[in-house]
């Protein structure tokens, strides 16, 4: 007699997922099913930094420079810390590292920067727009940037992308009788560096519209 065999996990996955369609009803459902059977369902736009040491740089422009340095440093090391956290075995370099090279020395590019940190490849981070503010009575979030990648080895720009007029909340704002404005600036700064580091790594395809129309 011929010992029984396991279906494919594959077809298991799938049989499951019909049963839970047929059950349930609906189209409504089948985006419950596919973040169940595969929640991250949208590959990395870019994913060579995958085994890298990274080094995640945020410049503002000139008009921000003296207003949003701060904001700028802490966007980075946001984006890092989810580098670190979602690419595989990618080594993010030091904050505070990156940080003592640019206070220490004159700015020539990132690729210069790379090298003296010993990192393979730098995230840059070219942040043109960055407000919390909407009138006098409300937080919203904007965001303006040009995200690139360079590999350091061969002086080459591997990624580019532009975000442009990023906002949080998606539409209105937050009262600014609800929150401080420390708490909704640390909000808006998480939720716009997510959006910057999924270029990185696979997620969900719900993430984008879940995080821009969170309430507090």
């Amino acid at each position: 007699m011929l010992p029984a065999t396991s279906p494919p996990r594959s077809l298991l996955s799938a049989s499951a997922a019909s049963l839970l369609v047929v059950a349930l009803g609906g189209c409504s459902t089948l985006g419950t099913i596919a973040y169940l059977v595969q929640p991250n369902d949208v590959p990395a736009e870019y994913d060579g930094l995958r085994g890298k040491h990274v080094a995640v740089v945020c410049r503002p422009i000139v008009e921000l420079e003296f207003s949003d340095a701060g904001s700028a440093r802490e966007l980075a090391a946001v984006v890092g810390a989810l580098v670190g956290q979602n690419v595989r075995k990618a080594k993010v370099i030091g904050q505070q590292e990156v940080a003592r090279w640019i206070d220490e020395n004159d700015w020539v590019d990132y690729a210069t920067l790379g090298k003296a940190v010993d990192a393979d490849m730098v995230v840059g981070i070219d942040l043109e727009q960055f407000r919390i503010h909407e009138g006098t009575t409300l937080f919203r979030g904007r965001g303006s940037a040009i995200v690139r990648v360079f590999n350091v080895e061969d002086q080459s720009m591997d990624f580019e992308r532009r975000i442009e007029d990023f906002a949080y909340p998606g539409t209105g704002g937050v009262p600014t009788t609800d929150r401080s404005e420390s708490q909704f600036r640390a909000m808006f700064l998480q939720i716009f560096g997510r959006r910057i580091a999924r270029f990185f790594h696979s997620h969900e395809s719900r993430m984008s519209f879940a995080e821009e129309n969170l309430d507090f």
